[in-house]
């Protein structure tokens, strides 16, 4: 009976191994470690770049929420005082102006009827909201426009609410843009008191 005999396998050749200096080809094994590892580093550097970004976006969606919720304590803080003292601050009503618009309404110069808004000047407190209610008696519309107060309303036939802001303070001419007061080659839109006027804010 013979006695086993034990093989052990032999390391992959070596440059130093082979005595000729020269590398021998490298393994599918040691190219896909490799492209792993490579692969592995770049992966890591994007987790990591996301992580970063992740927390930017966190950090700042926390300080608006800290700073939002300053500013409701604040409120109900000065809303409690106000209470607590007895007096009571109503909420600022929206002023609400009413007028109509209508066609050969208004006599002009010559003695000609007019197409024309029954007031045509408007005063307004700069960024606060000022409603105006018109009746439109005509079967078309008309408008209010003055870009310089950023203001362009359609005013359509009926009984309408528009609002107006004005950001800045000024004196601004407004005129009807669309096309009216055809008997008189739209003279009126062109003469504030009958389609045009002013937004005076202040």
């Amino acid at each position: 009976m013979s006695e086993p005999v034990n093989i052990t396998p032999l390391a992959p050749p070596t440059a130093a191994s082979t005595g000729n200096g020269v590398t021998p080809p490298r393994s599918d094994q040691e190219k896909f470690d490799e492209v792993v590892d490579r692969d592995s580093k770049i992966v890591l550097g994007v987790l990591a770049g996301v992580a970063v970004l992740a927390a930017l976006v966190m950090s700042t969606v926390a300080l608006v929420q800290s700073s939002n919720k300053a500013v409701t304590t604040i409120t109900k803080t000065v809303a409690a005082a106000t209470a607590s003292s007895g007096a009571s601050a109503p909420a600022a009503a929206i002023p609400v102006v009413e007028l109509s618009v209508a066609g050969s309404v208004k006599v002009g110069p010559g003695g000609k009827m007019h197409d024309a808004y029954s007031k045509t000047n408007f005063a307004v407190k700069v960024g606060q909201p000022l409603e105006l209610k018109i009746d439109n008696k005509d079967e078309s519309p008309h408008s209010i426009t003055s870009a310089e107060a950023g203001v362009n309303i359609m005013v359509m036939p009926g009984v309408h609410t528009y609002t107006i802001t004005v950001k800045q303070p000024g004196h601004f001419e407004w005129v009807c843009i669309i096309p009216c007061d055809s008997e008189a080659n739209g003279w009126a839109m062109t003469h504030p008191g009958y389609m045009a006027g002013y937004i005076t804010a202040t």
